[in-house]
């Protein structure tokens, strides 16, 4: 008996020694999608777990993170959504919110909440109502807590050539498409990087999976603006697919020539964003399309070779790219099996007070920004800092005056917009942007199953499609087959969908 007594005393006076803070913790599951070119492990990251000052200690709520790649996401929240074994929260990847929140209740309504339990986001929403109502679902409830960050960027790539590589082979800036190939070929049969060994240059670099470095984006060359969704706005305001575009057989044989006579990447068919990544910082990539050059984890030495070029215009088209507009995208939902909806949300608006969303995506404090003497916030060059913080994986939402009012552009960040300026005055990006049909209009929740199914199968074919077509080529037959295969897979239907909320979108807006 006594023994037990002191055991039972020992163990009060061990209870008694943690910080209130800790003692108090709660905790939470989350599932989180990243970048397939980051290097992140949540769980250890100072950012959510410093004792003194992280999220875990200011919010005292815990997490326990579930990591997914941004190129396993689809499959696997699928995976997880059938399973009906939900974690407490979802961040970032992207769901469909009227399957999932409206229509099967797997997201809960978040509109009180955040009136509740998350007022440095509601001050955010509040800043700018127009905004913030693109966050609603059709039955005019709010499932997602919106991530968004102004960048004064309107296209997601662009097209860059080593000069160094250039200059070693006597060559100029190519400005035609014959001119592009020529450069291609000399990359890869002549001693282009100098090294003495002319069999390690890779004359296009890239994947297939990725929108951003994709090699799809050479179809660009001939009016094809392709994306994610498959479907895209004219310069009429009319939805049409890509899958369809005028200029689309003509690029895909100019682009299968090319990757089977060796000017792209052989692996481009099946790597992911790590592996072409890998070949850029190695120094062995000619040509390649990204998102800019610097503050992407590659050594100065190496990506000032590269100069910025204007998309060319094949055979009577008109190069066309992706607009993107800077609009709120999925930041964050919370699931019917969260069992303490106040303690996620309030993991979740920690994340938003101002210097936790400027170290969260960009790196610590004084370390990776501060602040200026004119007291905005300074970013400093070169952003390895996210491979220490969750970066675009971390919680974000400021519109375009209050942030710009905030933060001085860091280098960067200057460096994508002057070449989104370049492009835009060059008239090479869509007029309607994308981005309208893929995040501002709603459907209702009979449309939205529709569309899902219809996307699942079309998504499918159309990737499947595009690889076969590069690596085995296109002919009479395969093309017609593929004509045909669109058809019975119901790409018109899927079209009609768009445009009826497409329509009902405009209306609404006049």
């Amino acid at each position: 008996m006594k023994k037990t007594l002191a055991l039972l005393l020992a163990a009060v006076m061990l209870l008694a020694c943690i910080p209130a803070s800790l003692a108090e913790t709660k905790e939470i599951s989350v599932m989180v999608q990243y970048r397939d070119i980051d290097d992140l492990d949540f769980a250890n990251m100072p950012y959510f777990n410093d004792p003194e000052n992280g999220i875990t200690v200011q919010s005292g709520v815990h997490a326990t993170f579930n990591q997914i790649k941004g190129s396993d996401w689809s499959t696997k929240v699928n995976l997880m959504l059938a399973s009906g074994e939900y974690p407490d929260v979802i961040v970032r990847g992207g769901l469909d919110l009227e399957m999932y929140g409206v229509d099967q209740e797997i997201l809960i309504p978040l509109d009180d909440i955040i009136d509740q339990y998350m007022p440095n986001y509601k001050a955010y929403l509040d800043f700018d109502p127009q905004t913030a109502q693109s966050l609603k679902s059709s039955d005019g409830k709010t499932y997602q807590i919106g991530w968004l960050i102004p960048q004064n960027i309107n296209t997601d790539s662009h097209l860059f050539i080593n000069k160094v590589w250039l200059d070693n082979l006597g060559l100029e800036v190519p400005a035609t498409v014959e001119e592009f190939e020529k450069v291609l070929v000399a990359f890869r049969d002549q001693d282009a990087d100098g090294n003495g060994d002319p069999s390690n240059e890779i004359p296009m670099g890239g994947t297939l999976r990725n929108l951003v470095d994709g090699i799809a984006h050479l179809l660009n060359f001939w009016g094809v603006a392709n994306n994610e969704i498959h479907v895209a706005l004219d310069d009429e305001g009319k939805v049409y697919s890509p899958l369809r575009a005028e200029g689309l057989r003509a690029a895909l044989e100019t682009v299968s020539r090319w990757y089977n006579e060796g000017l792209i990447d052989v692996e481009a068919i099946s790597q992911d964003s790590n592996a072409s990544e890998a070949k850029i910082n190695a120094g062995n990539v000619g040509v390649t399309w990204r998102w800019r050059m610097s503050a992407m984890g590659t050594d100065e030495a190496i990506y000032t070779q590269y100069v910025c070029v204007l998309p060319f215009s094949a055979d009577g088209y008109q190069a066309r790219l992706q607009r993107y507009l800077e609009i709120p995208s999925f930041g964050a939902a919370i699931t019917a099996g969260c069992k303490d909806v106040e303690a996620a949300a309030k993991w979740l608006d920690t994340q938003f007070a101002w210097e936790n969303m400027i170290t969260g995506y960009n790196g610590a404090k004084d370390e990776f920004w501060g602040y200026s003497e004119d007291g905005k916030v300074e970013i400093f060059p070169m952003s390895d800092g996210t491979r220490t913080v969750p970066g675009q994986s971390a919680m974000m939402y400021c519109s375009g005056p209050e942030y710009f009012s905030k933060v001085n552009m860091p280098p960067h960040r200057i460096e994508k917009t002057t070449y989104c300026e370049a492009y835009d005055a060059a008239g090479v990006i869509e007029k309607n942007s994308w981005n309208i049909l893929s995040k501002l209009i709603t459907f209702n929740v009979e449309e939205s199953t529709q569309r899902s199914l219809l996307h699942a199968e079309i998504d499918k074919y159309a990737k499947e499609s595009l690889a076969n077509f590069i690596v085995k080529g296109v002919t009479d037959e395969s093309w017609a087959a593929y004509e045909n295969t669109l058809k019975n897979i119901r790409l018109d239907e899927y079209i009609a969908l768009y445009q009826t909320a497409y329509d009902r979108y405009v209306e609404a807006n006049q």
